[in-house]
């Protein structure tokens, strides 16, 4: 499908070259990315005590946003675990102070923003129907909620968490199908666009893409009346931009292949 053609640039696109300063902080916000699609968790609790090493300094606040990311997909991928990890809870209290961290070097930063967001709705989750819990929540996380749900623009990340909201929305609203895939869709081009732009140092955020893609595939698996072929289309490219992703490999794609096939459309009456 062409929509997908974008990966074959953003695969190709290089990081520009970093300061001797931002080799090893670029290294390591790229090792961090690479554990996350891996799903291995103890690489990613490995990652956020290295970046704690490193000094303060000019990038400090990319530091504490790619520590707090190491410890968000830590817990996102222990969701999928089996027996659930205990400590999911941890590491996204953990992550929120080392977000936290970075926001306050870098004021209203829309990328530790959404992904405090991210962490928040992780918590949401967890917390069930703890009512006590669910407002004690709310009552930090409804400010960004709000905004990224206003602010997201052309952010390829802000857009993969605000499709996301859209998509799991609570009762009793429900999530909104269509609502979701317009979002996710323009996360998806959005991601292209960015791809397509000015090359950046390696620490800089550029992931989003291929979430978009993995979530447009979920959302068609898993709707009350599923597209088998768009949700494998979709899964297959962020397969493709992203050949060592442990849950579209083997979580998503086996759950989209379990689908029963989609009905033959009716032939045309014929003509008088």
């Amino acid at each position: 499908m062409r929509r997908f053609a974008w990966m074959l640039v953003l695969l190709a696109a290089a990081p520009a070259p970093a300061s001797r300063d931002g080799d090893r902080l670029g290294a390591l916000a790229q090792a961090v990315l690479a554990a996350d699609y891996r799903a291995d968790r103890a690489a990613l609790e490995r990652l956020d005590a290295e970046l704690g090493r490193l000094p303060d300094g000019p990038q400090s606040e990319y530091r504490d946003y790619w520590r707090g990311f190491a410890l968000w997909r830590r817990a996102i991928n222990g969701f999928n675990a089996t027996p659930t990890p205990e400590d999911l809870a941890a590491d996204l209290e953990k992550a929120l102070s080392r977000f936290e961290a970075s926001r306050r070097k870098k004021p209203e930063w829309m990328e530790a923003r959404l992904a405090m967001v991210g962490c928040w709705g992780n918590l949401l989750f967890l917390a069930g129907k703890d009512v006590e819990r669910r407002q004690e929540l709310l009552k930090d996380a409804l400010p960004d909620f709000r905004y990224l749900m206003q602010n997201a623009g052309d952010n390829p990340r802000a857009l993969w968490i605000k499709g996301g909201m859209e998509m799991s929305a609570p009762p009793p609203t429900g999530g909104d199908f269509a609502k979701a895939a317009a979002t996710l869709e323009h996360g998806v081009a959005c991601a292209w666009r960015e791809a397509l732009g000015p090359a950046v140092p390696a620490w800089e955020p550029r992931w989003g893409g291929p979430e978009n893609l993995m979530d447009l595939a979920y959302l068609y698996s898993h709707s009350p009346q599923p597209d088998r072929r768009a949700a494998m289309a979709y899964a297959q490219g962020a397969a493709t931009a992203v050949p060592s992703w442990h849950y579209v490999r083997e979580v998503l794609i086996p759950q989209i292949e379990a689908l029963p096939p989609a009905a033959p459309a009716a032939a045309a009456p014929a003509a008088p």
